[in-house]
């Protein structure tokens, strides 16, 4: 965005006049150009006019143009000379075509390849889910673009406040992007906005390696566990989805999966879930708010769910050791 400054006139009526003297018709003219003519616009003494610092230079087809100096000319009938009108500029109330100018960045983090949307300033606006190869992580932004376009964005409030927006598919059929975690609702919204300016950016940066303060994703080291078969899965109904939770034996929440079309498939889809629980496809992420969540993903490194978010690591490791513990031998109840 450019400003401008309109500059404050200068007084210009004490301009001294020749006393009492006979003043030919050329001299009259270049006493009364004195009087019109602001301070700052004075012709230098070879009688040329010199260009404000404003309008000094025009720039024609990018490359940098002297401005000739323009005489003043007396007029042959006697009549005052037209005070010069200064060049303008002609690109600068253009709008600029870098106004988002953001960028992809592909590195690696916890055993796989993954990319992150940054806007100009330098904010990260989206990191990716997982990719077995880098090939597999440049072909992942082309498909966040498309579902950018035509995908569905939804913001998700988990039990402690914290918002965060899912992309899916057009059909909902696959998670494609998880944002990061806000402390309510209208940031989410916010980011998807920020995410809608910056996504169609072509530049992509391969970094080697990732600043370890930057790390947002890690593997996690597991311990033995008990399975136990009294939790519970409940396969219900909501906003014209099925869904999926699993509740340990005191009722606590574990997890609620994303949406299913239809009973049959959230059925299969949970088959898969059990499939990642006892292969242990846990990972943990940690977002700009500094808050944990457990991610659980497919032997294809797609995300089945995530968690709810926690103030430090421990919780988050302790709520994937309850879904461990409850999540292979848990009773399905159809609500």
């Amino acid at each position: 965005m450019c400003w401008f400054f309109k500059k404050k006139k200068k007084n210009t009526n004490n301009v001294s006049q020749t006393p009492k003297e006979v003043i030919t018709s050329k001299e009259k003219v270049e006493v009364e150009s004195k009087e019109t003519i602001k301070p700052e616009d004075k012709p230098a003494e070879s009688k040329q006019f010199i260009m404000p610092k404003s309008t000094e230079k025009t720039v024609k087809n990018d490359h940098v143009v002297k401005q000739e100096p323009t005489k003043t000319v007396e007029s042959s009938s006697g009549e005052k000379p037209i005070k010069p009108i200064p060049s303008v500029n002609k690109t600068q109330n253009k709008p600029s075509s870098k106004a988002y100018q953001g960028k992809y960045e592909v590195f690696q983090e916890a055993g796989s390849y993954k990319y992150r949307l940054k806007a100009s300033n330098g904010e990260v606006l989206a990191v990716s889910l997982r990719y077995t190869t880098e090939k597999g992580a440049f072909t992942g932004i082309e498909t966040f673009k498309k579902n950018v376009e035509n995908g569905v964005f939804e913001v998700y409030t988990d039990k402690s406040g914290f918002s965060q927006y899912h992309l899916y598919t057009a059909n909902k059929a696959r998670v494609i992007m998880v944002g990061e975690f806000y402390p309510n609702e209208k940031q989410a919204e916010s980011a998807v906005e920020s995410v809608k300016k910056f996504f169609n950016t072509e530049r992509i940066d391969t970094i080697a390696k990732l600043p370890d303060d930057e790390v947002r994703e890690e593997l996690v080291e597991y311990e033995t566990i008990a399975e136990v078969a009294t939790g519970k899965y409940e396969i219900y109904s909501e906003e014209k989805a099925f869904l999926i939770r699993l509740k340990a034996n005191n009722a606590q929440v574990l997890f609620v999966s994303q949406g299913y079309s239809s009973k049959a498939s959230a059925k299969q889809g949970l088959e898969t879930i059990k499939t990642a629980i006892g292969e242990k496809r846990f990972t943990v992420s940690r977002d700009k708010q500094n808050r944990y969540q457990f991610n659980l993903y497919s032997a294809t490194n797609q995300l089945i769910l995530t968690g709810e978010t926690y103030p430090v690591k421990s919780s988050c490791i302790s709520a994937i050791n309850s879904v461990r513990k409850f999540g292979l031998k848990a009773k399905v109840v159809e609500l």
